[in-house]
């Protein structure tokens, strides 16, 4: 059955699922039965689960998150199907939402096979946070649109004022309300960036954008005077240790320093401490009195 839907073309879901001979009519990736032909959708009401990546991005790619809407998103069905269909040789068919159950045909993409696909992180129906796979899909065609800027072939790290502390989770959710270990943790922040400005110090914030990726990640704080890069965790409990060294040596590959510490609410014991120092990370904590002790390695 040769393609008969013209780019461009709107027309009811149900009715699109008639013409091309099958398909969920449901669902953001589906495949009908006996075609070489997956179709893609994409709707703003993804957003609510984590698909707010989509879109035409700078380096000419259209970004397209795949299927899953509970835990972590893993290359099984469609998703499987749109980073092989290169090899399988199946065409994607891509469609946005117009209004409820009314679709456009935007046209057929394909993979880049130069970097076909990234992970992400955004938080499920459930609300919890999760990996999704996010599709860079290039126009087979038509022409994309012209981009506002050329992709950057490296990192981008820049200042930005400490006032704009919004955690990562803020960007990709920014209507979402702070969590009260979030509230926490930025009052920790604010403690002691008073402390710092208070003897002379001066803090800032650093910006990180990744070539290709959906959005920017934000350290929580950078102390100027010592040129170090600063995590900060609401509680001092293994886990929360342990994710804040895994992001400090994650920025600390794209922004110059000096030193790294791990910023907590209160003494997290000898063991943490131990594990922080062996990786050249300092701990900083609050006393219960008030004040900050810094513990280097």
């Amino acid at each position: 059955m040769a393609w008969n839907i013209q780019i461009g073309e709107v027309v009811v879901r149900r009715q699109l699922h008639q013409r091309v001979g099958g398909g969920s009519g449901q669902g953001g990736i589906t495949r009908p039965a006996k075609r070489a032909d997956v179709l893609l959708f994409s709707s703003p009401a993804g957003a609510r689960y984590g698909y707010d990546f989509d879109g035409w991005k700078p380096d000419g790619a259209f970004h397209y998150t795949g299927e899953g809407q509970v835990g972590d998103q893993t290359f099984v069905r469609g998703n499987a199907a749109v980073r092989d269909h290169l090899d399988r040789g199946l065409r994607l068919r891509f469609f946005d939402q117009v209004k409820r159950s009314v679709v456009r045909y935007l046209g057929e993409f394909r993979v880049d096979p130069e970097l076909p696909w990234y992970a992400e992180e955004a938080r499920d129906r459930l609300g919890d946070l999760r990996k999704v796979i996010v599709f860079r899909l290039l126009p087979v065609d038509f022409k994309a649109p012209e981009a506002g800027e050329a992709s950057p072939g490296k990192p981008r790290v820049r200042d930005v004022p400490m006032e704009a502390h919004v955690a990562e989770t803020f960007q990709m959710e920014p209507k979402r309300e702070p969590t009260t270990a979030e509230r926490r943790e930025a009052d920790l922040v604010d403690r002691y960036v008073a402390a710092l400005v208070a003897e002379g110090g001066a803090t800032t914030r650093k910006e990180i954008k990744l070539p290709d990726l959906g959005r920017a990640l934000y350290t929580d704080l950078f102390d100027k005077g010592r040129a170090e890069l600063v995590e900060a965790k609401s509680s001092a409990a293994r886990h929360h240790v342990r994710l804040a060294l895994g992001q400090l040596l994650d920025y600390a590959r794209y922004v110059d320093h000096r030193s790294r510490a791990v910023l907590l609410p209160s003494y997290p014991g000898p063991d943490l401490v131990e594990l922080l120092h062996r990786v050249d990370v300092a701990c900083i904590y609050e006393q219960e009195g008030g004040g900050f002790v810094r513990l280097d390695p």
